[in-house]
């Protein structure tokens, strides 16, 4: 079953219940609803209900929103459910720090049900896929412990995730790690070898409609042989990742945080996220075709398997 026909767990936390009833009503019967009217109530929630969005706002009494998505983010069990914060404010200084700790978007009233709708939709779209490359990592465990150093090279994005899985497992925080990988990796693919702009990836916000223009170009003729190579490399308790397209280039350094201007926007923060969240640094070389991520080595890699990744 796709997340467009899946049944949402949703949480809304807010301590006017006008607003919470405003919000649950746009999602209607087909989703299951659960509220908490103080931070403290949303984070107790968190931890019992499994739930697929929460729905935050911002300014609240005692514990605060942003306080909030910290504590979530902090959380194995929660870190990866996707925040979405709706509040009054407006001021940009609170949007970048609502981004800086985790959340995936920012709204503020009024909301459209339309807009509402298609945010969590992309939301809970970007949060299943980055589950199964978490449930990934136990099968590809310990892959890498004897490896020194590997040459890699793929095509799809469906290669790319399954590289990202395996070469994330021997660094500490994979969790973070696998996410921001497959962020560069993707990056290589759509936007190195495919060509596709970030003008273009705005025109198309519903993730099928993204699919299948990635998969139209991959068919044609100067792109069908073209490859993203990697390069894995063990140095003195690090690990050197190097991505390579086979594309031009782009400017690259626009992109290296979170820009005020692309806030409201669902993409373009991948190497903020890798840069900032993932990686203890990137680098990118030349025309911004080839990046070099650095990871610390986990010591303890033959826990991999038995760690709680999700």
């Amino acid at each position: 079953m796709s997340d467009k026909n899946m049944r949402w767990q949703v949480l809304i936390v807010d301590d006017i219940a006008t607003n919470i009833k405003v919000l649950s009503a746009a999602f209607g019967d087909e989703h299951d609803m659960f509220f908490a009217t103080s931070g403290q109530e949303a984070l107790e929630t968190a931890k019992k209900q499994p739930l697929d969005l929460i729905l935050l706002d911002i300014v609240m009494p005692g514990i605060t929103g942003l306080e909030v998505c910290e504590a979530l983010k902090l959380s194995q069990k929660t870190r990866h459910i996707p925040v979405v914060f709706i509040t009054s404010k407006d001021a940009n200084n609170d949007i970048a720090k609502g981004l800086e700790v985790g959340a995936y978007y920012y709204l503020t009233r009024p909301i459209h049900r339309e807009t509402l709708m298609a945010i969590a939709h992309a939301a809970i779209h970007h949060y299943q896929q980055h589950r199964v490359l978490l449930e990934r990592t136990r099968a590809a465990a310990n892959t890498l412990n004897l490896l020194d150093k590997g040459f890699f090279s793929f095509q799809t994005l469906e290669e790319a995730d399954y590289l990202a899985v395996m070469l994330s497992c021997p660094c500490k925080d994979r969790e973070n790690i696998v996410i921001g990988l497959r962020e560069l990796m993707f990056n290589a693919v759509e936007h190195g070898n495919l060509g596709i702009t970030y003008e273009d990836k705005s025109q198309l916000a519903d993730p099928s409609d993204w699919e299948t223009e990635v998969k139209r170009r991959m068919l044609l003729e100067e792109n069908r042989h073209k490859r993203v190579h990697v390069i894995y490399e063990k140095a003195g308790g690090k690990i050197l990742i190097s991505i390579r397209d086979e594309g031009a280039g782009f400017d690259w350094k626009p992109f290296l945080k979170f820009d005020l201007e692309r806030l409201f926007h669902t993409h373009g923060r991948g190497i903020a996220l890798a840069n900032g969240i993932a990686f203890e640094k990137i680098e990118f070389l030349g025309t911004g075709n080839h990046v070099i991520a650095t990871a610390c080595l986990d010591d303890d890699i033959f826990q991999c398997e038995q760690s709680d990744v999700v």
